[in-house]
Protein backbone atom coordinates (compact mmCIF):
# COMPACT_ATOMS: atom_id res chain seq x y z
CA UNK A 1 0.00 0.00 0.00
CA UNK A 2 1.68 3.65 -0.68
CA UNK A 3 2.06 5.74 2.23
CA UNK A 4 -0.72 8.51 2.14
CA UNK A 5 0.15 12.05 3.59
CA UNK A 6 -3.10 14.04 4.76
CA UNK A 7 -2.93 17.58 5.19
CA UNK A 8 -5.10 18.67 7.50
CA UNK A 9 -5.43 15.60 9.71
CA UNK A 10 -7.04 17.79 12.82
CA UNK A 11 -9.43 19.53 10.64
CA UNK A 12 -13.12 18.35 10.61
CA UNK A 13 -12.73 16.53 7.10
CA UNK A 14 -9.02 15.02 7.98
CA UNK A 15 -10.72 13.35 11.59
CA UNK A 16 -12.82 11.35 9.17
CA UNK A 17 -10.64 10.56 6.39
CA UNK A 18 -7.67 9.52 8.39
CA UNK A 19 -9.54 6.65 10.15
CA UNK A 20 -11.29 5.63 6.87
CA UNK A 21 -8.19 5.58 4.71
CA UNK A 22 -6.13 3.47 7.71
CA UNK A 23 -9.21 1.02 7.75
CA UNK A 24 -8.43 0.33 4.37
CA UNK A 25 -4.74 -1.00 4.52
CA UNK A 26 -3.26 2.30 3.82
CA UNK A 27 -0.13 3.64 5.68
CA UNK A 28 -1.09 7.68 6.71
CA UNK A 29 0.96 10.29 8.10
CA UNK A 30 -1.19 13.12 9.18
CA UNK A 31 0.81 15.29 10.74
CA UNK A 32 -0.06 18.96 12.80
CA UNK A 33 0.74 22.08 12.17
CA UNK A 34 3.43 22.25 14.60
CA UNK A 35 5.27 19.35 12.73
CA UNK A 36 4.47 20.40 9.03
CA UNK A 37 3.61 24.55 8.72
CA UNK A 38 2.79 24.39 4.98
CA UNK A 39 2.73 28.39 5.03
CA UNK A 40 7.17 27.72 5.59
CA UNK A 41 8.32 26.77 2.11
CA UNK A 42 11.23 25.43 3.11
CA UNK A 43 10.27 23.32 6.05
CA UNK A 44 7.59 21.89 4.09
CA UNK A 45 10.97 20.97 1.41
CA UNK A 46 12.49 19.60 4.15
CA UNK A 47 9.23 17.73 5.16
CA UNK A 48 9.05 15.60 1.64
CA UNK A 49 12.88 15.05 2.21
CA UNK A 50 12.76 13.58 5.17
CA UNK A 51 9.45 11.40 4.74
CA UNK A 52 8.52 8.79 2.37
CA UNK A 53 5.59 10.01 0.89
CA UNK A 54 3.39 8.33 -2.30
CA UNK A 55 0.24 10.47 -2.25
CA UNK A 56 -0.82 13.68 -1.14
CA UNK A 57 -4.54 14.56 -0.12
CA UNK A 58 -4.41 18.25 0.34
CA UNK A 59 -7.46 18.84 3.16
CA UNK A 60 -5.35 21.87 5.17
CA UNK A 61 -7.48 25.78 5.03
CA UNK A 62 -7.81 28.72 6.83
CA UNK A 63 -11.77 28.72 6.86
CA UNK A 64 -14.40 31.08 8.20
CA UNK A 65 -17.73 31.67 7.77
CA UNK A 66 -19.20 34.61 6.25
CA UNK A 67 -20.12 36.32 8.93
CA UNK A 68 -16.12 36.76 9.63
CA UNK A 69 -14.76 36.45 5.67
CA UNK A 70 -15.41 39.98 5.01
CA UNK A 71 -13.08 41.35 7.67
CA UNK A 72 -10.06 38.69 6.69
CA UNK A 73 -10.08 38.48 2.91
CA UNK A 74 -6.45 38.94 2.76
CA UNK A 75 -5.49 36.68 5.56
CA UNK A 76 -7.52 33.85 3.86
CA UNK A 77 -6.00 34.76 0.31
CA UNK A 78 -2.45 34.56 2.01
CA UNK A 79 -2.35 31.30 4.14
CA UNK A 80 -4.39 29.24 1.66
CA UNK A 81 -2.20 29.94 -1.27
CA UNK A 82 0.62 29.52 0.18
CA UNK A 83 0.01 26.37 1.59
CA UNK A 84 -1.33 25.11 -1.80
CA UNK A 85 1.81 26.47 -3.58
CA UNK A 86 4.20 25.52 -0.91
CA UNK A 87 2.98 22.20 -1.06
CA UNK A 88 2.61 21.51 -5.19
CA UNK A 89 6.34 22.89 -5.53
CA UNK A 90 7.01 20.24 -2.63
CA UNK A 91 5.46 17.51 -4.70
CA UNK A 92 6.78 18.66 -7.67
CA UNK A 93 10.70 18.54 -7.06
CA UNK A 94 10.32 15.70 -4.72
CA UNK A 95 8.90 13.20 -7.52
CA UNK A 96 4.77 12.75 -6.26
CA UNK A 97 2.87 11.62 -8.75
CA UNK A 98 -0.50 11.71 -7.66
CA UNK A 99 -2.15 14.63 -5.39
CA UNK A 100 -5.54 15.05 -4.38
CA UNK A 101 -6.60 18.67 -3.98
CA UNK A 102 -9.44 19.33 -1.84
CA UNK A 103 -11.16 22.94 -2.97
CA UNK A 104 -14.24 24.48 -2.89
CA UNK A 105 -17.38 25.19 -4.85
CA UNK A 106 -16.47 28.94 -4.43
CA UNK A 107 -14.34 29.11 -7.17
CA UNK A 108 -17.55 29.61 -9.29
CA UNK A 109 -18.00 32.96 -11.03
CA UNK A 110 -21.13 34.81 -9.65
CA UNK A 111 -22.73 34.71 -12.81
CA UNK A 112 -22.19 31.01 -13.45
CA UNK A 113 -25.37 29.13 -14.66
CA UNK A 114 -26.64 26.82 -12.58
CA UNK A 115 -26.26 23.93 -11.04
CA UNK A 116 -22.43 25.00 -11.60
CA UNK A 117 -20.51 22.64 -14.13
CA UNK A 118 -16.64 22.75 -14.05
CA UNK A 119 -16.82 24.02 -17.70
CA UNK A 120 -17.28 27.28 -16.10
CA UNK A 121 -14.59 27.82 -13.78
CA UNK A 122 -12.83 30.95 -14.77
CA UNK A 123 -15.26 32.40 -16.73
CA UNK A 124 -15.90 35.57 -13.99
CA UNK A 125 -15.82 37.89 -11.01
CA UNK A 126 -16.24 35.45 -7.46
CA UNK A 127 -18.16 36.63 -4.60
CA UNK A 128 -17.94 39.32 -2.88
CA UNK A 129 -17.65 38.35 0.44
CA UNK A 130 -15.22 35.28 0.24
CA UNK A 131 -13.69 36.83 -2.50
CA UNK A 132 -10.01 35.78 -0.78
CA UNK A 133 -10.79 32.15 0.21
CA UNK A 134 -12.76 31.87 -3.21
CA UNK A 135 -9.34 33.19 -5.10
CA UNK A 136 -6.86 30.79 -2.84
CA UNK A 137 -8.80 27.84 -4.14
CA UNK A 138 -8.85 28.77 -8.03
CA UNK A 139 -5.15 29.84 -7.89
CA UNK A 140 -4.02 26.30 -6.15
CA UNK A 141 -6.22 24.45 -7.98
CA UNK A 142 -5.07 26.15 -11.81
CA UNK A 143 -1.39 25.28 -10.21
CA UNK A 144 -2.63 21.96 -10.30
CA UNK A 145 -3.22 22.03 -13.69
CA UNK A 146 -0.34 23.69 -14.49
CA UNK A 147 1.94 21.43 -12.81
CA UNK A 148 -0.17 18.47 -14.71
CA UNK A 149 0.99 20.79 -17.57
CA UNK A 150 4.91 21.00 -17.45
CA UNK A 151 5.48 18.33 -14.99
CA UNK A 152 3.45 15.23 -15.91
CA UNK A 153 2.15 14.29 -12.69
CA UNK A 154 -1.22 13.81 -12.25
CA UNK A 155 -2.14 16.39 -9.29
CA UNK A 156 -6.94 16.33 -9.38
CA UNK A 157 -8.86 18.79 -7.55
CA UNK A 158 -12.00 18.21 -6.14
CA UNK A 159 -14.93 20.66 -5.56
CA UNK A 160 -17.21 19.99 -2.69
CA UNK A 161 -20.21 21.87 -1.55
CA UNK A 162 -21.00 22.83 1.23
CA UNK A 163 -19.21 20.76 4.12
CA UNK A 164 -21.07 20.21 7.68
CA UNK A 165 -21.04 16.94 10.67
CA UNK A 166 -18.73 15.86 13.94
CA UNK A 167 -15.55 18.14 14.54
CA UNK A 168 -16.94 21.58 12.50
CA UNK A 169 -16.03 24.37 13.86
CA UNK A 170 -19.63 25.74 15.86
CA UNK A 171 -18.23 28.84 16.93
CA UNK A 172 -20.95 31.68 16.23
CA UNK A 173 -18.35 34.16 15.01
CA UNK A 174 -16.15 32.13 12.69
CA UNK A 175 -17.92 28.94 12.26
CA UNK A 176 -19.90 28.50 8.81
CA UNK A 177 -23.35 28.62 8.46
CA UNK A 178 -24.85 25.55 9.14
CA UNK A 179 -22.92 24.75 12.66
CA UNK A 180 -22.92 28.31 13.37
CA UNK A 181 -27.27 28.34 13.63
CA UNK A 182 -26.92 24.74 15.19
CA UNK A 183 -24.86 25.84 18.00
CA UNK A 184 -27.56 29.26 17.88
CA UNK A 185 -30.77 27.36 18.26
CA UNK A 186 -29.53 24.98 20.60
CA UNK A 187 -28.76 28.53 22.59
CA UNK A 188 -32.18 29.74 21.67
CA UNK A 189 -33.80 26.21 22.97
CA UNK A 190 -31.49 26.98 25.99
CA UNK A 191 -32.85 30.21 26.29
CA UNK A 192 -37.03 29.08 27.21
CA UNK A 193 -37.03 29.16 23.04
CA UNK A 194 -36.13 32.09 22.42
CA UNK A 195 -36.35 34.01 18.85
CA UNK A 196 -33.89 32.88 16.31
CA UNK A 197 -32.98 35.58 13.44
CA UNK A 198 -32.54 33.95 10.05
CA UNK A 199 -30.24 36.04 8.12
CA UNK A 200 -31.83 37.51 4.78
CA UNK A 201 -35.68 36.66 3.68
CA UNK A 202 -34.24 32.73 3.65
CA UNK A 203 -34.82 31.69 0.06
CA UNK A 204 -31.14 31.29 -0.62
CA UNK A 205 -30.44 27.93 -1.67
CA UNK A 206 -27.31 25.94 -0.33
CA UNK A 207 -26.22 22.60 -1.16
CA UNK A 208 -24.74 20.36 1.68
CA UNK A 209 -22.60 17.41 2.14
CA UNK A 210 -22.02 15.29 5.09
CA UNK A 211 -18.29 15.45 6.02
CA UNK A 212 -17.86 11.14 6.56
CA UNK A 213 -19.35 10.85 2.88
CA UNK A 214 -16.84 13.29 1.29
CA UNK A 215 -13.74 11.50 3.45
CA UNK A 216 -15.81 7.93 2.05
CA UNK A 217 -15.21 9.76 -1.87
CA UNK A 218 -12.02 10.66 -1.34
CA UNK A 219 -11.06 7.23 -0.48
CA UNK A 220 -12.91 5.57 -3.55
CA UNK A 221 -10.96 8.21 -5.14
CA UNK A 222 -7.29 6.99 -4.23
CA UNK A 223 -8.52 3.45 -5.38
CA UNK A 224 -10.15 4.84 -8.69
CA UNK A 225 -7.42 7.36 -9.30
CA UNK A 226 -7.12 6.75 -12.73
CA UNK A 227 -10.92 7.34 -13.59
CA UNK A 228 -11.11 10.72 -11.63
CA UNK A 229 -11.19 14.10 -13.74
CA UNK A 230 -8.55 16.71 -13.41
CA UNK A 231 -11.57 18.50 -11.91
CA UNK A 232 -14.89 17.72 -10.62
CA UNK A 233 -17.77 18.62 -8.19
CA UNK A 234 -18.65 16.20 -5.35
CA UNK A 235 -22.19 16.70 -3.33
CA UNK A 236 -25.17 15.51 -2.28
CA UNK A 237 -27.37 16.83 -5.65
CA UNK A 238 -30.17 18.23 -2.46
CA UNK A 239 -30.92 21.32 -2.40
CA UNK A 240 -32.24 23.42 0.82
CA UNK A 241 -33.18 26.82 1.47
CA UNK A 242 -31.94 28.68 4.70
CA UNK A 243 -35.54 28.30 5.83
CA UNK A 244 -36.36 24.72 5.16
CA UNK A 245 -32.86 24.06 6.65
CA UNK A 246 -34.13 26.02 10.35
CA UNK A 247 -37.08 23.86 10.13
CA UNK A 248 -34.76 20.92 9.80
CA UNK A 249 -32.99 21.62 12.72
CA UNK A 250 -35.42 23.02 14.81
CA UNK A 251 -36.66 19.12 14.50
CA UNK A 252 -33.50 17.82 15.46
CA UNK A 253 -33.01 19.78 18.43
CA UNK A 254 -36.35 20.58 19.72
CA UNK A 255 -36.66 23.91 19.16
CA UNK A 256 -40.07 25.51 18.80
CA UNK A 257 -39.44 29.24 18.90
CA UNK A 258 -40.17 32.06 16.43
CA UNK A 259 -38.15 32.81 13.13
CA UNK A 260 -37.70 36.27 12.34
CA UNK A 261 -35.14 37.51 9.14
CA UNK A 262 -32.77 40.33 9.25
CA UNK A 263 -32.96 41.43 5.49
CA UNK A 264 -29.35 43.69 6.50
CA UNK A 265 -27.05 40.28 7.05
CA UNK A 266 -25.02 39.27 3.76
CA UNK A 267 -26.21 35.91 2.78
CA UNK A 268 -23.91 35.45 -0.32
CA UNK A 269 -25.57 34.11 -3.73
CA UNK A 270 -29.26 33.08 -3.89
CA UNK A 271 -27.92 29.42 -5.04
CA UNK A 272 -25.02 27.18 -5.16
CA UNK A 273 -26.02 23.90 -6.77
CA UNK A 274 -23.74 21.89 -8.48
CA UNK A 275 -23.56 19.83 -11.47
CA UNK A 276 -22.90 16.04 -10.44
CA UNK A 277 -22.63 14.59 -14.28
CA UNK A 278 -18.85 13.44 -13.47
CA UNK A 279 -19.66 11.93 -10.23
CA UNK A 280 -22.79 10.32 -11.18
CA UNK A 281 -20.47 8.43 -14.16
CA UNK A 282 -17.78 7.31 -11.17
CA UNK A 283 -20.45 5.21 -9.84
CA UNK A 284 -20.28 7.41 -6.26
CA UNK A 285 -23.40 8.73 -4.42
CA UNK A 286 -23.43 9.85 -0.62
CA UNK A 287 -24.31 7.50 2.04
CA UNK A 288 -25.98 9.26 4.85
CA UNK A 289 -29.41 11.11 4.81
CA UNK A 290 -29.41 14.89 6.12
CA UNK A 291 -31.86 13.99 8.68
CA UNK A 292 -29.47 11.51 9.83
CA UNK A 293 -26.27 13.93 9.40
CA UNK A 294 -27.68 16.60 11.03
CA UNK A 295 -28.42 14.58 14.18
CA UNK A 296 -25.16 13.15 14.23
CA UNK A 297 -23.52 16.74 14.02
CA UNK A 298 -25.95 18.10 17.00
CA UNK A 299 -24.87 14.94 19.03
CA UNK A 300 -21.52 15.91 18.61
CA UNK A 301 -22.10 19.79 19.02
CA UNK A 302 -24.03 18.42 22.57
CA UNK A 303 -21.09 16.12 24.22
CA UNK A 304 -18.17 19.07 23.11
CA UNK A 305 -20.49 21.29 25.28
CA UNK A 306 -20.37 18.79 28.26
Amino acid sequence: MPTILVTGGSGMLGQHLVPMLKENGHVVQSPSRLELDLTDAEATLNFFEDNPIDVVIHCAAYVSGIASSQTIKHHSLDQNTAMGLNLIRACVRNGILRLINVGSATVYPNEASQPLSESSIGNGLLEGPIEGYALSKYVVYRACVMANEQHNVSYKTVLPCNLFGPYDNFSLETGHMLPAILHRMHQAKQSNHAPVTIWGDGTAKREFLYAPDLADFLCFAIENFEAVPEVMNVGSGLEISVNEMHRHMANVIGYSGEFKHDLDKPVGRPRRCLDLQYQQDLGWSPKTPFKQALESTYDFLLSSLL
